[in-house]
């Protein structure tokens, strides 16, 4: 397949298009900073998809929102198959925000008229199908896990290395444990959990080093916060990455205290084979633990070395308190050998049940199979946006 990808320009100083990794990235329209900018956002994306969509053979679009209501009714006016996907999880879910507003709930209507919709847990796929939407039209594909290289103690040293020529506060020696969290910094996010059992596992752990990774308004806030329990040694807040493998493969654990980054960040993550501290929320155990598939339960009847489900392989945290946490973490640390053994068997067990090979398979099939049955004769090779 031919993929181009269509998102908005955030700073007026960026090219209104660019190729990262031979994809060609359209930028035309700029980001709307607000509700009353939205309409001349759309307006400008439908002109520029009413130019140029025709050249494609499908259009792909990852949330449920303003943009998903512009695509499909371009869709089809030009005769063209839309999927989109249900995106976010929990409280930032594309479901959660239809009841935000009328024109959110407008965004939803015009999606049930979509030619497919793709839930990547059952928690979507049952909401989809209680908001009304035609159940032949929506279709289950699980989120696929990536398949990195295994985890050794070279790789780990080595990312220390290239870290810590990056940026000094990541600097560490090889004995020394680093716990792992990326979320967003804001007043009322899970980090907050982390930060505020911080002070008590450095008591417990004075070489534990933390590596706040993300941006936000309550940044300089936690910073403070921690500086003032004397903490500035023990803690990083570089920023934002855009390659978060280097960073999973030099911690030691990751944390992960709400419902964001359950896309991206966990499952990098667990493919790194890193062993997980994660708030037990509805979102989380859908996405790690599920309902397992046909292959999934041959396999695990089959391995007569499995011997834990799992849910048991990760450290859950059952309750939202940072005393709840800061015994999850010293849990993990106290026997970090056979933490490791599970995030090794937790990681093994997702590669064999859900790889990320067969999500994107499945997406081709998809999308292949709606542009045959718009063309009598398709073509060799679909392009998709």
């Amino acid at each position: 397949m031919h993929i181009e990808v269509l998102t908005p320009r955030y700073a007026s100083s960026w090219p209104e298009k660019i190729v990262v990794r031979e994809i060609p990235v359209h930028r035309p329209a700029t980001a709307p900073r607000s509700e009353w900018s939205i309409g001349r956002y759309l307006k400008h994306l439908t002109s520029w998809l009413q130019r140029h969509a025709q050249s494609f053979d499908a259009l792909l679009v990852d949330a449920i929102r303003e943009e998903s209501s512009a695509v499909t009714e371009v869709g089809k006016q030009l005769g063209i198959p839309v999927v989109l996907r249900c995106g976010g999880w929990g409280a930032t879910s594309d479901p959660s925000w239809w009841k935000t507003s009328r024109a959110a709930k407008r965004s939803c209507n015009i999606a049930k008229s979509a030619d497919a919709i793709v839930a990547d847990s059952g928690i979507h796929q049952r909401e989809l199908i209680a908001e009304g939407f035609v159940r032949d039209r929506v279709h289950r594909i699980n989120k696929g896990f990536p398949n990195f290289p295994a985890r050794t103690a070279r790789t780990r040293q080595l990312a220390r290395e290239v870290l810590g020529s990056v940026n000094s506060d990541l600097i560490t020696s090889d004995e020394t444990p680093v716990l792992l969290c990326s979320s967003p910094m804001t007043r009322s996010g899970g980090i907050n959990l982390l930060v505020n059992a911080a002070p008590h596992l450095i008591k417990r752990y004075p070489d534990l080093r933390f590596w706040f990774i993300g941006d936000g308004p309550y940044r300089d806030w936690i910073y403070e916060n921690l500086r003032g329990h004397g903490m500035r040694a023990s803690i990083a807040m570089p920023g934002t990455f855009s390659d978060f493998t280097e960073l999973c493969q030099a911690a030691d654990l990751f944390f992960q205290p709400d419902d964001e980054g359950l896309d991206y960040f966990l499952p990098t993550a667990i493919s790194a084979e890193l062993p997980l501290v994660c708030l037990r929320t509805s979102s989380t155990k859908s996405l790690l633990c599920g309902t397992p598939s046909r292959q999934e339960t041959t396999a695990n009847s089959s391995d007569p070395n499995r011997t834990l489900k799992t849910s048991e392989l990760i450290q859950w945290i059952d309750s939202s308190t940072a005393k709840q946490t800061r015994l999850a973490v010293s849990r993990v640390i106290d026997d970090l050998e056979s933490a490791r053994h599970r995030a090794a068997e937790l990681r093994r067990n997702l590669l064999r049940s859900r790889p990320q090979a067969d999500s994107i398979q499945s997406y081709m099939n998809l999308l292949g199979r709606l542009v045959q049955e718009r063309e009598a004769n398709p073509p060799s090779t679909e392009t998709v946006l």
